[in-house]
């Protein structure tokens, strides 16, 4: 009985010793080969190229360089957007196993780490992926791991070309205002004797044409001192009134004014009704537009009046009027 025990202890031993054995060899076995190779005939290619496309196979094929035991395969795609949920279509040359995306990275894990020789092609092909929405080129490092994970082989892709699936149009249409006055020089030869002569009327036609996007506004100014002569004491024909805010009808001798109407353009509403207002030096919006004018040209009429009694010098009175268009091409 003494020997036959000793002999169980024996063989259980020489077991024990044979595993551990088995499990060192196939530990070398998988280790990383020293300085991994390049993988061979590599290649990557798309079903659908166009940038954003969905559902798009994406297939790559290689060929193993070293000998080795694959558990891993990944395919790390260049610059950004890579997206889907990938399925596997169809594999060669490599166990079954399954495939998962992370970022630009997807891998393909082999269910059982499995033993490929040098020379061996391999062929993956995976459904359900997006591409990035940017076009460019873009290229595949693929790398064969063990189970360590070490690497095997690696290599590039070839590059793949993402095609934009729109054309991007650009049209530049140049800022444009046309402006005009009819009448740049006018002169009123005023009698107080005479009710005709007594109180006159010059009226200025503009016009305005534009394409601003949201249209444009109109002022008008004048000398800071108004309706002046430059005879002694330099007299003067007031103003009807402060400026625009202080519109009035027309109150008759002696003063000096203007009001406003035209087509197309909005009026400032201080001349409704036929209001008069005086010019000021530091100028006031009278007209505006909101958007372009298209192919009719606003037009704006200013009637500058003067009206005199026997208060005022029978001396030249002069004045200049400052007209502004201001475009809005935002």
């Amino acid at each position: 009985m003494l020997h036959a025990v000793m002999r169980t202890k024996l063989r259980a031993g020489v077991v024990a010793l044979a595993l551990v054995f088995a499990w060192v060899l196939a530990s070398a076995y998988q280790a990383a080969p020293a300085g991994a190779a390049a993988l061979t005939n590599v290649s990557w290619s798309v079903s659908n190229n166009q940038v954003s496309a969905t559902n798009v196979t994406y297939a790559f094929s290689f060929t193993a360089a070293t000998t080795g035991t694959i558990k891993t395969i990944t395919m790390a795609v260049s610059g950004a957007g890579l997206a889907g949920a990938p399925a596997i279509a169809r594999n060669f040359g490599v166990g079954a196993g399954s495939v998962a995306i992370a970022g630009q990275t997807i891998t393909y894990t082999v269910t059982a780490a499995v033993a490929v020789s040098a020379g061996i092609p391999i062929y993956l092909e995976f459904s359900g992926l997006t591409n990035s929405g940017t076009a460019g080129s873009y290229t595949t490092v693929i790398t064969t791991k063990t189970a360590a994970p070490a690497t095997i082989d690696t290599a590039t892709s070839p590059a793949v070309t993402l095609a934009a699936s729109n054309t991007a149009v650009t049209v530049s249409v140049a800022k444009s205002l046309t402006f005009t006055i009819n009448n740049t020089a006018f002169e009123l030869d005023l009698d107080p004797s005479l009710p005709a002569l007594a109180d006159q009327t010059s009226n200025v036609g503009l016009t305005v044409q534009t394409n601003a996007h949201s249209g444009y506004t109109l002022t008008v100014a004048d000398n800071a001192t108004g309706l002046q002569s430059a005879a002694t004491g330099n007299p003067t024909i007031a103003r009807v009134s402060t400026g625009k805010a202080t519109s009035l009808a027309w109150p008759g001798a002696p003063n000096y004014g203007y009001t406003v109407t035209g087509t197309g353009a909005t009026i400032d509403g201080a001349f409704n009704g036929t209001k008069y207002a005086g010019y000021v030096g530091a100028g006031e919006q009278i007209a505006s537009r909101a958007n372009a004018t298209g192919g009719t040209a606003d037009t704006v009429t200013i009637a500058n009046r003067v009206a005199i009694d026997y208060t005022a010098p029978a001396v030249i009175y002069t004045d200049t009027i400052t007209y502004t268009v201001t475009p809005n091409y935002t």
